[in-house]
Formats: C-alpha cells, sequence, structure tokens
C-alpha cells in the first residue's frame, strides 16, 4: 500500500509500506477515505518539531480521518466491514490517573496519530485502530467526517468557557475551530461575536455563520478599531444597531485558535477584569509572555485547551445539525499523488484555503 511520508522539513514523498494487519481482538482493519490537513500538521511540516516533539524522518503524518472497515478482530462488537466511521485519533490507556478521572485527552499513555514519538498518521491507505476508536457516520454526514475533530476541540473550548448566553466574544484564527466556535456561539446566544484572521475567505465565512464584526491584523489595528466602534452610531448593515452591540468595549471572552503573540496581545487587551483567554491554537515559537500588570490588574483567567475530552459525540451531532452551515469549511480536494501540493497551498494559506482534505479512495 502507498503511505505519505514526511522525509524532511517540507518535503513528502509517497512510499510503498507493508498493509497493517489485526494484532489485538478489539481490533479493526480501516481502508482510509479521507484525511484533513491541521494546523499541526502544518507545524511539522513547517518546521519539524512542536516544542519537543520532533519527527524522526520520514513519518506519517494526518489525523483526521474517515475510513470504511475492512475487517474487524473476534472482540469487536459494534462495528461490521462496510461500516462508514469517523476516526478519533487518540488512542488512550483506559487504566492512568488522567483516564480514571475523565481526562482521557491528558492521558498519560496517549498515543495520538500523526504524533512524533506515539503513533505513525493516518495518510495512508489502510490501517489499524481500536473499535472504540472508531465513531459509525451516517451516509449524508461521511463526507464531511473530517471536520469532526476540530468542531470537538471547538466544543470542548466552549464547554471549558461556560455558558455563552449574552457573552461579548473575541475568536483569533478563522480556521474550522474558530468558525466551528463562530457558529457554536451565535446559536448559544452570544451578544457580540467579533473574529480575526489573515485570510479574507475565513473572514467571510466568520461573517456568515454570525460574526458581528471582522477584521484583519495585517491591514487593521484590532484593538483600536474595536474601541473606536463602542463610540460609533453607524452600522456594519442595515439589520445591526452597532452602538447597541459595541456599548462596551470590554469582551467577557477570547478564543484564541491561531497560537500568534499578537492575537494574545489582542485578547488580553480587549477582555475585561475577570475575563477569560481560552487558548486553543498551537503557537510556532517554545514560548508566549503576558505582561503580568495586566494580567493580575484584570484578573484575567487563562485556560489551555488540549484537544478534546469526549466531545465526539456532542461534534457529529453538532455537524448533522449544522451541515448546510459547516460544508462550506471544505475549501479543497487533492488525491494523494498531489500531497505535495496540498500542503503546500495549505501551509501558505493561498488560494482561500479553510480545510484541505487528502481524498484516497
Amino acid at each position: 500500500m502507498l503511505a505519505a511520508k514526511l522525509t524532511s522539513r517540507g518535503n513528502f514523498i509517497l512510499e510503498s509500506v507493508p498493509e497493517p494487519v489485526i494484532r489485538q481482538p478489539d481490533e479493526v482493519l480501516l481502508k482510509m477515505v479521507q484525511v484533513g490537513i491541521c494546523g499541526s500538521d502544518l507545524h511539522y511540516f513547517r518546521q519539524g518539531a512542536i516544542g519537543d516533539q520532533a519527527v524522526t524522518f520520514p513519518f506519517t503524518l494526518g489525523h483526521e480521518g474517515t475510513a470504511l472497515i475492512q475487517e474487524v478482530g473476534p472482540e469487536v462488537k459494534e462495528l461490521e466491514p462496510g461500516d462508514k466511521i469517523v476516526i478519533d485519533p487518540a488512542i488512550t490507556c483506559g487504566r492512568c490517573d488522567q483516564c480514571l478521572a475523565g481526562r482521557p485527552h491528558t492521558c498519560r499513555h496517549l498515543k495520538f496519530l500523526g504524533c512524533p514519538g506515539q503513533q505513525e498518521g493516518c495518510l495512508q491507505e489502510y490501517m489499524v485502530m481500536p473499535e472504540k476508536n472508531c465513531f459509525p457516520v451516517d451516509e449524508d454526514l461521511f463526507p464531511l467526517g473530517v471536520l469532526v475533530e476540530p468542531l470537538a476541540i471547538a466544543l470542548y473550548a466552549a464547554h471549558l468557557a461556560g455558558s455563552l448566553t449574552g457573552k461579548r466574544v473575541a475568536i483569533f484564527g478563522c480556521g474550522p475551530i474558530g468558525l466551528g466556535l463562530i457558529l457554536h456561539c451565535h446559536l448559544s446566544g452570544a451578544k457580540k461575536i467579533v473574529a480575526t484572521d489573515k485570510v479574507q475567505a475565513r473572514l467571510d465565512e466568520a461573517r456568515r455563520l454570525g460574526a458581528n464584526w471582522v477584521g484583519n491584523p495585517d491591514r487593521q489595528d484590532i484593538v483600536a478599531e474595536l474601541n473606536s466602534l463602542a463610540d460609533s452610531d453607524s452600522s456594519l448593515n442595515p439589520s445591526e444597531n452597532i452602538k447597541d452591540l459595541f456599548s462596551s468595549k470590554e469582551f467577557d471572552l477570547a478564543f484564541d485558535c491561531c497560537g500568534d503573540q499578537q492575537a494574545l496581545n489582542q485578547a488580553i487587551s480587549i477582555l475585561k477584569p475577570g475575563g477569560q483567554l481560552i487558548i486553543i491554537g498551537i503557537p510556532e515559537t517554545n514560548q508566549i509572555y503576558f505582561d503580568p500588570h495586566v494580567l493580575r490588574r484584570k484578573e484575567i483567567a487563562i485556560f489551555n485547551v488540549r484537544r478534546q475530552n469526549n466531545f465526539f459525540p456532542q461534534a457529529m451531532a453538532f455537524l448533522k445539525a449544522q451541515k448546510d452551515y459547516l460544508k462550506s469549511l471544505i475549501t479543497h480536494h487533492f488525491p494523494l499523488k498531489d500531497i505535495q501540493r496540498a500542503f503546500d497551498i495549505a501551509s501558505s494559506y493561498k488560494d482561500g484555503v479553510i480545510k484541505a482534505v487528502i481524498d484516497l479512495s
């Protein structure tokens, strides 16, 4: 079978590798159908590492996958050949203190697909996974299945924030996680939603999914513009009273979905005293910083999001209910043979890319 191998920073090849076989009674053999390109994949592609997790080349990336069941082990109860599934990429032990405490996302023995030192990824034609990591998906949702994992992260982050009703929310970074958050916040009764990104197509989607205001930090002073809107009597469109929406210059919640230092600075600047900063994005540097005096004077609470915590079922339900809104997040499809071009485009954010998908079937 063929597997996409990252052979050095920025370079892929297709390599013939042995087809995997079932070795444990609770495992299933999968024929991969689609794999989404995630921001963390792009970190490994560009830099060869995320923090101290460095790639040993060659390595197979990919963790957002849909597949067909080909074969099942003798102890598999709920799946059978031919079933369409979405993959939960986090293989947990189920026995450590974190798993027993209801925190499988911080399992002490976690093996995550496409993570160096843990598990080869799913950018390959076949792979083997435990049954518990395979979620059956309806026929109509199967083409959108690669969105489930990023949406699960978005919903888990929103859960950490608590009630969104009446809240003023800022979202920095409008990839699939940020856009999923915008729609969820909108549907959950947020009073005001603002969003930033450097890609115009993503800002257009943010507006469509419920953002009241969008901005590009490469072209605008985000903090200054948000502050000025609080004193403005003008409307962004005839259906919105911006004076009412922006009657306060400060925000209750800020979600960082890009890991950018500039965005973190902007978030701290616009949060109200007692506000929450929820960090989802992965920085490309090994250190980020905050002004401790601003943090303590405002008593800002900072939460870090580690992937998703049992939010796969909620994400699947959310995607099913909102598929007509969310389907446009998948903007690009590439065959496996074009893996290099796919990553080049996704990494440079060209051509209005939001979610690029590799088609393996």
